[in-house]
């Protein structure tokens, strides 16, 4: 939750990420005063990750968060913290309640596919040694190292429909439709990829397991992408 300083109403945090600025559109997002020529159009994002909110910066001018200016990085949010954008976004952020994106395993920590027949594990007793494997607990592993760093649920979800159909490439509609049950999310699919990326890949700007195919769909790699 946002609270600004001035007063007035506060700004609930809906979804798993909002974009603020002056030309944004997303049906969580802030839309700052179009007046207000320190803010980008889109000028700062606010996304979920690990179970914490957290700032990142987008623009030319820099997010200022505790009066330390953030210029094209992020920082976690603590109940207090202040965030200032141009001069009317003025704003104070607190928790109501602990977020609960904490992943619940699947019976037997497998994935299985609409019929029931098992499809790619990611979640057996052991890990493997090579390529990409999630725990029931939603730990990530690679090539057979714990990462330090988990899943959302809706990051989870997105990864076990495309598990479940490993190499195939799965059109965006299905992929919306799996992970939010509807397709008023679809402009949401790349912000999460994106930040699906930036936990699973070695390099998110080079990803091998989590590919795009531009004007198609989304297909995952467990072993990453063949030559």
């Amino acid at each position: 939750m946002l609270r600004p300083t001035s007063g007035g109403r506060a700004i609930m945090l809906n979804g798993i990420l909002v974009k603020i600025g002056r030309g944004v559109t997303g049906e969580h997002d802030i839309l700052v005063p179009q007046d207000d020529a320190g803010v980008s159009r889109e000028h700062a994002m606010l996304f979920l990750e690990d179970n914490h909110w957290h700032v990142e910066d987008t623009s030319r001018n820099g997010t200022i968060h505790n009066g330390r200016v953030l210029k094209q990085e992020s920082a976690m949010l603590r109940p207090g913290d202040h965030l200032q954008i141009g001069r009317t976004f003025d704003c104070i952020y607190n928790e109501i309640e602990p977020t609960r994106e904490t992943m619940q395993p699947l019976p037997g920590g497998r994935m299985q596919r609409d019929g029931g027949a098992p499809a790619q594990d990611l979640g057996d007793e052991t890990p493997v040694a090579t390529g990409l494997w999630i725990s029931p607990s939603a730990v990530i592993w690679r090539e057979g190292e714990a990462l330090s760093t988990g899943l959302s649920r809706t990051e989870y979800r997105l990864i076990k429909y495309l598990a479940s159909r490993p190499g195939e490439i799965c059109d965006y509609d299905s992929v919306v439709q799996a992970v939010w049950g509807d397709l008023k999310n679809k402009a949401s699919l790349h912000e999460l990829i994106f930040r699906v990326r930036r936990k699973i890949e070695i390099d998110a700007a080079l990803p091998k397991y989590l590919i795009i195919r531009s004007g198609i769909g989304v297909v995952f790699f467990p072993h990453g992408e063949p030559a």
